[in-house]
């Protein structure tokens, strides 16, 4: 079964050359794209988790704690 181009970054991480080996340059380039879809993710969630951090520091021992990270 053929795959047609593109495809997940998944399938795209394991295409391989002609010779039937992995393609570094195509293997480098699918780790790079998911590595930058990571940390978009990751910033994303720290700004939402943010302002729940403040507000989640409602009882005394969760106050301690947040003003001892502080």
């Amino acid at each position: 079964m053929r795959h047609k181009r593109g495809g997940s970054a998944n399938l795209r991480s394991r295409k391989v050359n002609w010779h039937g080996e992995a393609d570094p340059a195509r293997l480098q380039d699918a780790r790079a794209s998911r590595l930058g879809e990571l940390a978009k993710q990751k910033s994303k969630l720290a700004r939402v988790s943010r302002p729940g951090e403040v507000a989640g520091c409602t009882s005394e021992q969760a106050r301690r704690t947040c003003e001892a990270e502080k």
